[in-house]
């Protein structure tokens, strides 16, 4: 009988993958025919893979503003380092937002099985406060520069070449051109710096939530728990109850985008 149920899971899978394949357009991915534990368990991992791509495309953006700002040519490298600045924002932002998703996600469905909801009320806080102070500074950051000034007009660094250029391009003051090569040079490696922090502090995050949730939800043989009201059936051999670890501290303090820009950018 289970062998006929896994049969039946996966032919449904495979007809679903089907069709996102042939007919993009037309696919409704809503519309699913699984059990409540199938269900439960592509959610879990829809939630987990969209934080592995936010962190990926992290790392994504970090080799391509290194590959643009050395192929750029020196009189349009402020133009780049500018967008880049700007757009690296929201992939910061999104980042924050899946790992957000997933603390809820694990929240609202492990609550509702009473062996887990002691750990949890202590457990779920600790790790919204971790992922956003980790991260907040870049997302009030990218919150000013969609609700109030472009960033590149409140960064110290961007708001200098902007100026610099805007004086040599708009008003022909040539005489600044050296001062902007100098501006262009501070402002490509303070961009770099904060590209390889936040994109390092992005995996630090993902890999300490997931030692969390491995040793909450996750049993000895490797065995993912799934919450009381969302299994098929009862399992007798797992045990519930586990005791969580609060999430320890894994990004120093002072390296977010606040910081003053030190001699290492000059």
């Amino acid at each position: 009988m289970r062998l006929m149920e896994n049969h039946q899971r996966h032919k449904h899978t495979m007809e679903r993958v089907k069709s996102l394949i042939d007919s993009p357009w037309e696919y409704e991915g809503s519309v699913v025919d699984e059990t409540r534990e199938i269900t439960f368990l592509r959610d879990f991992f829809n939630k987990f893979q969209e934080c592995i791509q936010s962190c990926e495309t992290l790392d994504v953006a970090r080799a391509l503003v290194a590959q643009t700002l050395d192929t750029t040519p020196l009189e349009r490298l402020d133009t780049a380092i500018t967008f880049w600045s700007e757009s690296f924002l929201n992939e910061v932002y999104i980042f924050q937002l899946r790992m957000l998703d997933l603390v809820t996600f694990f929240e609202r469905k492990y609550s509702k099985d009473q062996d887990f909801v002691p750990a949890l009320a202590k457990l779920v806080p600790e790790l919204r406060q971790l992922i956003r102070a980790s991260l907040g500074a870049m997302v009030t950051v990218r919150g000013n520069h969609v609700h109030h000034r472009r960033h590149r007009n409140t960064d110290p660094e961007l708001a200098r070449l902007t100026m610099l250029t805007a004086c040599i391009e708009g008003m022909g003051i040539e005489e600044l051109a050296e001062q902007r090569k100098k501006a262009v040079t501070e402002a490509k490696a303070w961009l770099m710096r904060q590209v390889d922090h936040y994109g390092n502090t992005s995996w630090t995050l993902l890999d300490g939530l997931c030692m969390v949730l491995n040793e909450g939800i996750v049993t000895e043989d490797g065995t993912l728990i799934v919450p009381a009201p969302n299994r098929d059936m009862t399992r007798g051999d797992v045990q519930q109850g586990p005791a969580v670890s609060a999430p320890q501290e894994v990004v120093p303090p002072g390296d977010g985008p606040t910081a003053e820009p030190d001699s290492e950018a000059s």
